[in-house]
């Protein structure tokens, strides 16, 4: 018979495999359009339906994470990093959503043009907060190996 615990970690995993990979994909993309700015419009079509995915499973990873510990799974000092970096991925990923991502969209040149200085910015920048949510989940990972 299959336990609560075990349907709650088969959501958290698959919470945890849906933002790993589409944190992964944006940032491959992001790449692949600060090496050809041609590219940017495809971006832009693939963006929005990528980033609901991966905070619905940032949503599975946070509400089982939740109902573990109301449940009484203990604090230990790798659970509590685990939170903290959890903690980070939603603040970054509300930076990202609501102030670069916006900016870089809002800036993206269109067919022909060139990219603006204030585009380049925002696009490094973009990359960046990108690159580092990616790796926050491929730490999640690795610390959730050791609990």
């Amino acid at each position: 018979m299959v336990s609560f615990w075990s349907i709650l970690m088969w959501i958290h995993l698959v919470g945890l495999t849906m933002c790993v990979g589409l944190a992964t994909a944006k940032v491959v993309l992001l790449v692949k359009c600060y090496r050809d700015v041609t590219f940017i419009p495809a971006y832009l079509k693939v963006v929005k339906p990528l980033t609901q995915i991966l905070v619905l499973g940032l949503i599975f990873m946070t509400l089982t994470g939740i109902i573990w510990l109301i449940m009484g799974y203990g604090f230990s000092n790798t659970m509590i990093v685990k939170l903290v970096l959890v903690a980070v991925v939603w603040v970054l990923g509300i930076l990202i959503d609501k102030v670069t991502e916006p900016k870089f969209i809002k800036l993206a040149p269109v067919k022909g043009e060139a990219a603006t200085p204030d585009f380049v910015r925002i696009q490094k920048r973009h990359l960046a907060l990108e690159s580092i949510a990616a790796m926050v989940f491929y730490i999640l990972i690795i610390i959730g190996e050791r609990l």
